[in-house]
């Protein structure tokens, strides 16, 4: 049996056979069973049609060590092939996963803060647009951006793709009969993201045709066939993220049917990717098992404290609020925040344990805009968010949690006795008075704790250690005091957080 060269962990291997005919895409043209030689675990995945009488299959091995593989298939050209590669360690951390209930990281345990972009069409932009809107994303430290497998429809759209991704039979979409280039075009936008880092957050279905395309009117049946086609193609990258759709109650389906088709993408995929579900008026029920995190749009939620957090009361899982508005100039409603808002509710969002998207909805040369088509960002909002990222990286644990959620009035985040993060709002006041929350779960700070200060400009992206250390000699039943440490003088006025470490040498 022969060995090719070695492969790394989490990276796609492809396979490529040569079939004796044609298999309706309705049917799984091949299935490769891969065998782990050390531990003898077993991963199964279905491969795929790619035109002509070209078959592949796409697999991510996640041990190291020997695996070998065989195929399974109706047609004799494709079944019983074989065949073994070697896996060794590389640098990919692998696919992101839910970790300690309301946080993410990577199969190797490497935590993931998701700060996140939009841009719905821009699959279906021409060059230099294209290429141009993930080194913008990729430039402004983006990891996770938002786009739709099928084209936008209605307003602001202002380019309309010439290639679909099926054909049609009788005048209509025949999901049975996909159109090879479209989703290779679809396999490279990912590969493309993956290669710069940054996580592929793929809509699946569309809420926005608006009858422009006709492909809202999939049935059931035809839903599934194109979802298992999607995620035999896709689902071997290991920086793929699953939301079933945008706003998916403008769609007028029972959420039965949307019930039914998550929880075939959850069997179906088999590597067990993030998934979820977007809002516009009506929320999904995000408990469903399906759902891995819930992702939302709320216009206020993030607009003073305490409110992003009740999600993660209700639904106990990661929640990423991935439409909180725009930073823009359009009239709409969700389209003309200044930076300095937009900023604002990310802060808002992270020290309520949860996470953001940004979007940008200036008009753009064509007439459309950035959230649309993509393109270079104008906004001011990117570099800042970009500095809270690096905020989050450096937090040493799972994520950032709401202390004391039932009734701090500074909503400070943190890990118990170890970490805070406390975000005093767009105009800070002259002094700060050390004062820690106390809270349950988690570790209680004692007296003779002692603490660093950071002073953190949000809007001009500063860090500034106080240079004196603070140590508790007051701690109570909910609150903790370094009473006899003189106040923290701040820029009055200034969009600022604070970073309270404690110090254990």
């Amino acid at each position: 049996m022969s060995h090719p060269q070695p492969s790394e962990l989490y990276r796609p291997i492809e396979l490529t056979f040569e079939g004796a005919g044609v298999i309706p895409a309705d049917r799984t043209p091949l299935t490769l069973r891969a065998q782990h030689g050390p531990t003898g675990q077993e991963r199964v995945v279905a491969g795929f049609w790619d035109g002509g009488t070209t078959y592949r299959a796409r697999f991510a091995p996640d041990l190291v060590g020997e695996w070998t593989w065989s195929t399974d298939s109706d047609d004799a050209a494709l079944a019983g092939r074989s065949g073994a590669f070697d896996i060794v360690a590389g640098g990919d951390h692998g696919p992101v996963r839910v970790s300690h209930r309301f946080h993410f990281a990577h199969a190797d345990g490497t935590p993931f803060r998701p700060v996140g972009a939009t841009a719905y069409n821009w699959l279906h932009q021409d060059e230099p647009l294209f290429s141009s809107t993930v080194d913008a994303i990729a430039e402004a430290g983006f990891n996770k951006f938002r786009f739709m497998v099928f084209p936008q429809g209605g307003g602001y759209i202002e380019h309309i793709p010439a290639l679909m991704p099926f054909e049609k039979t009788d005048g209509r979409w025949d999901v049975t009969r996909p159109v090879p280039e479209f989703f290779q075009r679809l396999d490279r936008a990912v590969e493309v993201l993956g290669e710069r880092g940054i996580q592929a957050d793929v809509l699946v279905y569309n809420a926005y045709d608006r009858g422009q395309f006709g492909l809202n009117e999939l049935t059931e049946e035809e839903d599934a066939v194109y979802l298992r086609y999607l995620v035999a193609r896709l689902a071997a990258h290991p920086h793929v993220w699953w939301s079933l759709c945008n706003e998916f109650d403008q769609l007028e389906r029972p959420a039965d049917r949307w019930d039914r088709t998550g929880a075939l993408l959850a069997e179906i995929d088999p590597y067990d990717h993030l998934r979820s579900i977007h809002n516009w008026i009506e929320l999904y029920d995000n408990n469903q098992p399906w759902v891995t995190h819930a992702s939302i749009q709320n216009g206020s939620v993030t607009t003073d404290f305490g409110r992003a957090n009740l999600y993660r009361d209700v639904y106990g899982k990661p929640v990423v609020l991935d439409e909180i508005k725009y930073e823009g100039d359009i009239p709409d409603r969700w389209g003309h925040l200044d930076a300095e808002q937009l900023v604002h509710q990310f802060w808002i969002a992270t020290v309520a344990g949860t996470y953001a998207s940004h979007g940008e909805s200036f008009v753009t040369e064509s007439g459309s805009l950035h959230m649309v088509e993509g393109g270079p960002l104008k906004g001011d909002s990117p570099p800042r968010l970009a500095f809270l990222r690096g905020i989050l990286e450096e937090v040493d644990g799972p994520g950032l949690d709401p202390i004391d959620k039932w009734d701090d009035p500074a909503y400070v985040a943190g890990i118990p006795r170890r970490l805070y993060v406390q975000y005093l709002g767009p105009s800070a006041p002259a002094t700060w008075d050390f004062r820690l929350p106390i809270g349950v779960p988690g570790e209680r700070p004692e007296e003779g704790d002692v603490f660093e200060v950071d002073v953190i400009d949000t809007w001009n992206m500063t860090i500034t250690p106080v240079g004196r250390r603070f140590t508790l000699d007051d701690v109570q039943r909910n609150d903790a005091y370094a009473r006899a440490s003189a106040p923290v003088e701040l820029p009055e006025g200034e969009a600022l957080a604070l970073r309270i470490t404690r110090v254990t040498d």
